[in-house]
């Protein structure tokens, strides 16, 4: 379906578009979540609690844009408001740590464009065969030292130098022939 099917259909009270729309920006959202709040459970009640709210005016809703804003706002503010509740409650945290959802609305765009990104660019991961996959999860998303990958997976640190190699080097492929501006956001990521 194109984005205004989508939306007709979301308007028309078509539950198939909802469940399309909530398919296409469901990770993506729960990536945005989480870099602000650090915790699973929290952000996966959040990204539920906006595709709730999606439903309840889906009506309000005339082109993919107006959603797309709507959700990302949506979530940031719940972001806030959760963790203005923790504070409440007494759980200490450094402010510091919340330093990005204090900025302002332009800055979010950007943060929701880069979810966006990384969304595509783990799209591509998912298409890679599975020793370089586990190798390139292991490397950049969960930062472990290619010693410590070499031990889980049980193989020897030139063998996950190699995969990783390939990984990057396929993503890189990939990308390359999709978009520029995605293939950017990847390397930036990667050269962390």
């Amino acid at each position: 379906m194109t984005d205004s099917q989508l939306i007709d259909s979301l308007k028309e009270d078509n539950q198939t578009g909802f469940v399309a729309i909530y398919h296409k920006y469901y990770k993506q959202l729960l990536f945005f979540v989480l870099r602000y709040l650090k915790e699973v459970d929290v952000a996966e009640e959040i990204v539920a609690d906006v595709f709730v709210k999606v439903w309840s005016r889906r009506s309000d809703f005339h082109s993919m844009e107006s959603l797309r804003a709507f959700i990302y706002i949506t979530a940031k503010h719940a972001s806030l408001n959760a963790i203005r509740d923790k504070r409440t409650k007494g759980i200490q945290e450094p402010l510091s740590n919340y330093e990005d959802l204090l900025t302002d609305d332009r800055d979010a765009f950007s943060k929701m464009i880069h979810a966006e990104l990384v969304h595509a660019i783990f799209n591509e991961v998912e298409k890679l065969p599975e020793k370089q996959k586990e190798v390139f999860n292991l490397t950049y998303l969960e930062d472990k030292t290619v010693e410590e990958i070499a031990d889980q997976l049980q193989m020897s640190p030139a063998a996950v130098y190699t995969n990783r190699s390939r990984a990057v080097s396929t993503i890189r492929g990939l990308l390359g022939a999709k978009d520029a501006l995605t293939l950017i956001a990847f390397l930036s990521f990667v050269s962390k």
